[in-house]
């Protein structure tokens, strides 16, 4: 499931140096971050903080967790992001939402931390090869003929073909239902079957699909009035009790959950009866919550608030810890629309070339993380060995400063505005970025945002000219791509633009699966500078050995409650 990140040491010293210059620049630019700080963004954040400061001060003085002896079967979980709407089709993507939400609604299949996908709620899918053609896709889905939601409603063959248009129809304009991109139909053929139909015969196209369009009741969908944003009601084992956004989120078992025991798979299970997600930004608070017994889980800490937990650390006694690399890259988009002064390739490319990633890792991630060498990852299939020796603009400021000078941009004349949700990693690294591009002489603002503001803001190219993001990198790298294939969504892909070339390479890459194709597609997406992979961080993933006696995580490396092993078990 993990593949563990090592620390490059290469030009180590001078790093160091350049790290603590830049270190000290970001102090200045977080100050003023707190200053400018947005929306929803900065309420979230201090709701969240305030709220994890009450609670240590609640649970003052106390030796260590002892969960092991509390009656009720619940896992407390903090995370850094909130879902930001609880909604289906229509709200973008966020970690916070795939961790949650995973546990409410149910897609037709599922894959598994080895790699394999399983059935949720189909029983059986295949590819029609008789009837398909390489433009003309069809597979076969039957779905179990007794799957019920929380409020008892059957699902049936007519829900699926709903949810499937109500995820095309929606989503044009956002990164995460553009997956529908290549849906031609999806009509039913039986009580409990439907055929599906794509454009492309793009390698893990469909199942991809199968895995993330989350099927709901079209009666209880339009029943909830807001398409369920703020109580979804749906087949999952758990269901949501209650939400304060930006500090907390409980989900309790659904007694009343459709699948036979020896049928489910791991996101099915019901090891806890209860599962309390806590929504905080800050790591030394989360590593406060973990020794006092507020939290019995974090994925999010970094170095040095996880080291406490670790061998021979002061609070290593009643943890246990993973430390993996993480499946998500840290990346940025590049704002190329008119409405960017980034629409001038040379500006874009050196600002590219301003970007230290070593430097990224040595101060975001205290040097626990590697660089990624492309818009993907090496977990990535398609991924291709020659990426890590090529120059993927590497970091050189005195080509940004002559790039800006052929582009006419004098110094300080220039200012961009970088954008990121609320999440530390992800702001340390904006205001580092931001530190960065003053050294060539271009100034920057940063803005942060709660999620559901954030994502709707990353798909409008008047909110900023680099958005700090994130993206899994696991399956098909051709796969991760379709984020830049502007025939997905309505406007323009994540980049700001339309771009037919590139189109065109990323559905033939995505087709033939031919390393040469592959690279192209690569090539041409690096030269216009539309997006720049940062780094990998190390995770570490930390658990109460008091309660938790096995931790099971998904292709994500998200924690499965549900599917842990605890003392009670």
């Amino acid at each position: 499931m993990v593949h563990r990140g090592l620390y490059n040491k290469k030009g180590e010293d001078d790093m160091k140096k350049s790290a603590k210059r830049i270190f000290a620049g970001a102090m200045a630019a977080a100050m003023m971050l707190s200053l400018t700080a947005c929306g929803g963004g900065s309420s979230t954040e201090t709701t969240a903080a305030e709220t994890t400061a009450a609670a240590t001060t609640a649970a003052a003085g106390t030796e260590t967790a002892a969960p092991a002896g509390d009656q009720e079967k619940v896992v407390k979980i903090a995370y850094t992001s909130d879902p930001g709407s609880l909604g289906t089709f229509d709200e973008g993507s966020s970690s916070g939402r795939w961790t949650v939400l995973a546990y409410t609604y149910e897609n037709l299949i599922y894959m598994g931390g080895d790699g394999e996908y399983y059935g949720i709620l189909a029983k059986n899918w295949a590819k029609n090869e008789a009837e398909s053609t390489p433009t003309n896709v069809v597979w076969d889905i039957e779905l179990y003929d007794y799957i019920k939601d929380t409020a008892g409603n059957n699902i049936t063959a007519d829900d699926v073909v709903f949810s499937f248009n109500e995820c095309l129809e929606n989503g044009k304009g956002n990164q995460h239902t553009a997956l529908t991109g290549s849906l031609v139909s999806i009509e039913k053929t039986g009580d409990y079957t439907v055929k599906l139909v794509c454009n492309s015969e793009a390698a893990g196209e469909v199942e991809n699909m199968l895995t993330q369009v989350m099927i709901v009741s079209e009666k209880a969908y339009k029943d909830s009035g807001d398409c369920m944003r703020t109580m979804p009601v749906a087949t999952g084992p758990y269901k949501v009790e209650s939400w304060v956004t930006g500090s907390s989120l409980t989900l309790v078992k659904n007694e009343d959950y459709w699948q036979k025991e020896d049928l489910r798979v791991e996101c099915q299970e019901q090891n806890v009866d209860k599962i309390e997600y806590y929504f905080v930004t800050e790591s030394s608070q989360i590593a406060i919550g973990l020794e006092t017994g507020i939290y019995d889980v974090a994925t999010s800490l970094n170095y040095s608030n996880a080291s406490r937990f670790m061998e021979g650390g002061e609070s290593a006694a009643n943890f246990n810890v993973e430390e993996a690399r993480d499946n998500y890259i840290q990346q940025m988009w590049v704002n190329r629309s008119t409405e960017s002064p980034l629409n001038d390739l040379k500006i874009a490319q050196a600002v590219l070339y301003a970007i230290d990633q070593q430097g990224l890792i040595n101060v975001v991630m205290e040097g626990h993380g590697e660089p990624v060498y492309c818009y993907g990852s090496d977990l990535n299939i398609g991924f291709q060995e020659k990426w890590k020796t090529e120059d993927y603009y590497n970091y050189n400021p005195e080509k940004a400063k002559e790039l800006l000078k052929e582009a006419g941009v004098a110094d300080g004349s220039l200012k961009l505005t970088i954008l990121c949700d609320t999440d530390e990693v992800r702001v340390k690294t904006a205001q580092i970025i931001q530190a960065y591009l003053k050294e060539v002489g271009i100034d920057s603002e940063v803005t942060s945002f709660e999620q559901a503001l954030w994502n709707t803001y990353q798909t409008d190219p008047t909110k900023f000219d680099l958005n700090i993001s994130y993206n899994s990198a696991y399956g098909y790298i051709t796969r991760i791509w379709n984020q830049l294939n502007s025939t997905r969504y309505a406007e323009h892909n994540m980049a700001m633009v339309r771009d037919d070339k590139l189109d065109n390479l990323l559905m033939t890459a995505a087709a033939s699966q031919d390393d040469a194709d592959i690279d192209a597609a690569k090539q041409y997406m690096v030269e216009e500078a539309y997006h720049y992979g940062l780094f990998h961080k190390d995770n570490y993933y930390i658990t109460n050995k008091n309660k938790i006696t096995g931790a099971k995580y998904s292709i994500r490396s998200n924690f499965l409650p549900g599917a842990s092993t605890y003392v009670w078990n």
